[in-house]
C-alpha cells in the first residue's frame, strides 16, 4: 500500500461512496483508527510480552503490529484531507485520543487486551460487510484503501484473540461485559462522527435533513440482509474463543529423523525463531546428529518442504545433569554421555533436551507424538529441559530483595507465575530440579536458568514395550499423543 500511503493529491470526491451516509460511514471509522489501532497496538505488545520465548504466536503479533502501523499512517493521510475538506476531523481525533489514554490509564494490561481483542472482532464484522456490498468498487484512492484495509483486517482478526485465549487468563463473564463495552464505543463514535459531518455539510448548503434522511434510508434498505447476517454474528462472540480463532494449520505434515542434508532448512527455521547468538550453529547441529541420531527429529511441510519444528536429544545421568553448571554444560554432546564421574557406564534412561524450534504449533504436536512411540521402546524414562525465566527481571523490579528459588518455585492459581516455566507446565514439565545462575545469557531472566522434568507418559511400564513390536506402538500414537 505505498501508493495509498504516499497520500491523495488533490480535492477527492466528497460523497465517494454512492451516498453521503455510505461516505459518511467510512469516514466515520475512519477517525477512530489512528488512536483506536495505537490502543491495540500496545495491548497487543504487552500482553505479548508474557508469551514464552519462541512461540509461534509472538511471530503473528509482530506481523499483526506491522500490518496496523501501516493502517495508522495510511489513515492519518486520509482524515487530514477530511479536515482539507472543512470537516472537524482534528477536533473529533483530538477526543478520541483522551478516550484512548484514559482506557490506558484506567484498565490492566488484561483487560486492555481483553477490549483489544472485541474492537478487531468488531472491526472484522464491518470489515466482511465492506467487502461484501458496502464499498464501492469503482477503482478510487479511497475504495483502494479501504479495501486492503479491510481483507487484512479480515485476515488477523484472530490474532488477538489467540492471545487472549493464551495469556489473558479473563472469565467468561468479564470478556463479554468488555465486548459489550466496545460495542457501546464504536457504535456511539460513529454515531457522533456521522453527526458531526452532516451538520458540517447542512451548515455549507451541500445536504438537507430530507436528502440526508433519504441516504440513511436507502443505506438500510439496500443493505437490510447484510445488517441482520451483521447482528447474528456479533453474538457469536459468546462462543468459546477456541472456536472463535483456532489455531492456524498447516498443510500435511512429514515427521522423521532429521539427517544431515536436512541442515540447510534447519538453519533457516533457527534463524527465523532466534537471534544471532541463541541460533544453533551448522556445526553444531552436524555434531548432535552424528553423537544421537535417533534423537534428532524435524517436522517439515510436505508442500515446500520447508521445516516447521526440530528436536533434538541427548541420553544424560542424573550425576551430570547436577554438575552441569551452565546449559552449554549440559547440552554438550561430545563424548562420554553415558559414563559416570569414575568412568563406569551406567545405563541412562533420561533426556536432556538441547533444543526445540517451531513455527508451528501443529508441526510439535505431531513431532510429539512421532517420538512417544520410540521413547518407550527405547526405555527413555525423564526429560529434563533448561529454561529461561523471562519475567525474573520485572518480578524483581517489583521485589528488589525476592528470593530467585522462591519465584521460579511459587504457583500462581496452581500453576508457575513465569510465563517460559507455565508454558512448560502445561506439556508436562512439572518438576522443578535446579535454579542455577549464569546458566546462559538472557537479560530478561537475568541470566538465570531452571532445569525442569517431565516423565515420558507410561512409561514405568518399560519392561513392557520392550516386547512390544514398534508398529504397534506407532499405531498407538494417537493415544499417547493425548495422554500427553
Amino acid at each position: 500500500m505505498e501508493t495509498l500511503e504516499a497520500g491523495m493529491p488533490g480535492e477527492p470526491e466528497r460523497f465517494w461512496n454512492r451516498t453521503p451516509f455510505g461516505s459518511y460511514l467510512f469516514n466515520a471509522f475512519s477517525l477512530l483508527l489512528p488512536a483506536g489501532e495505537q490502543f491495540v497496538v500496545r495491548a497487543m505488545e504487552d500482553a505479548a510480552a508474557h508469551l514464552p520465548l519462541g512461540t509461534p504466536l509472538r511471530d503473528e503479533v509482530v506481523q499483526f503490529v506491522r500490518e496496523e502501523r501501516a493502517h495508522q499512517r495510511a489513515h492519518r493521510q486520509y482524515n487530514a484531507q477530511l479536515a482539507q475538506q472543512g470537516y472537524e476531523a482534528a477536533a473529533l481525533e483530538a477526543r478520541i485520543e483522551r478516550a484512548v489514554d484514559r482506557l490506558d490509564c484506567t484498565l490492566g494490561w488484561q483487560e486492555r487486551l481483553a477490549l483489544a481483542a472485541a474492537l478487531e472482532f468488531l472491526t472484522a464484522l464491518v470489515s466482511r460487510q465492506a467487502l461484501a456490498g458496502w464499498l464501492v468498487d469503482d477503482g478510487s484512492r479511497q475504495a483502494t484503501l479501504w479495501r486492503w484495509h479491510c481483507t487484512e483486517e479480515v485476515a488477523h482478526h484472530g490474532v488477538a484473540l489467540r492471545l487472549l485465549g493464551a495469556v489473558g487468563q479473563m472469565g467468561y463473564a468479564r470478556r463479554v461485559v468488555l465486548y459489550g463495552l466496545a460495542s457501546l464505543i464504536l457504535l456511539a463514535d460513529v454515531g457522533r462522527h456521522i453527526a458531526s459531518f452532516f451538520a458540517t455539510d447542512r451548515a455549507h448548503g451541500r445536504l438537507t435533513w430530507s436528502s440526508a434522511m433519504r441516504s440513511a434510508a436507502g443505506f438500510g434498505l439496500r443493505h437490510g440482509g447484510s445488517l441482520a447476517r451483521m447482528a447474528v454474528r456479533w453474538c457469536g462472540y459468546g462462543l468459546p474463543l477456541r472456536w472463535l480463532a483456532p489455531a492456524p494449520r498447516t498443510g500435511r505434515l512429514v515427521v522423521r529423523l532429521l539427517q544431515a542434508q536436512d541442515i540447510p532448512r534447519l538453519l533457516v527455521l533457527e534463524h527465523t525463531k532466534w537471534s544471532e547468538g541463541q541460533a544453533a550453529s551448522a556445526d553444531a547441529m552436524a555434531q548432535r546428529l552424528l553423537a544421537n541420531p535417533h534423537l534428532c527429529l524435524g517436522a517439515f511441510c510436505g508442500h515446500t518442504g520447508a521445516a516447521l519444528a526440530s528436536l533434538f536429544l541427548k541420553p544424560i545421568s542424573e550425576v551430570q545433569l547436577h554438575s552441569a553448571r551452565t546449559w552449554a554444560d549440559c547440552a554438550e554432546v561430545a563424548g562420554g554421555s553415558r559414563a559416570d564421574q569414575g568412568g563406569r557406564a551406567t545405563p541412562c534412561r533420561d533426556l536432556f533436551g538441547i533444543s526445540l524450534s517451531s513455527i508451528s504449533p501443529d508441526a510439535v504436536d505431531a513431532m510429539f507424538a512421532f517420538f512417544w512411540p520410540q521413547a518407550l521402546k527405547a526405555g527413555w524414562r525423564q526429560i529434563y529441559l533448561g529454561s529461561p525465566v523471562p519475567g525474573l527481571a520485572r518480578w524483581r523490579e517489583r521485589e528488589p530483595q525476592g528470593c530467585v528459588q522462591s519465584y521460579v518455585r511459587t504457583l500462581r492459581r496452581g500453576v508457575p507465575q513465569d510465563p517460559q516455566l507455565r508454558y512448560y507446565w502445561r506439556k508436562g514439565f512439572r518438576t522443578v530440579v535446579a535454579c542455577k545462575p549464569d546458566y546462559f545469557p538472557h537479560p530478561p531472566s537475568l541470566d538465570y536458568g531452571v532445569v525442569v522434568r517431565g516423565r515420558i507418559p507410561l512409561s514405568t511400564w518399560a519392561p513392557l514395550w520392550r516386547c512390544v513390536p514398534l508398529a504397534w506402538l506407532r499405531g498407538m500414537g494417537w493415544c499417547l499423543s493425548r495422554v500427553l
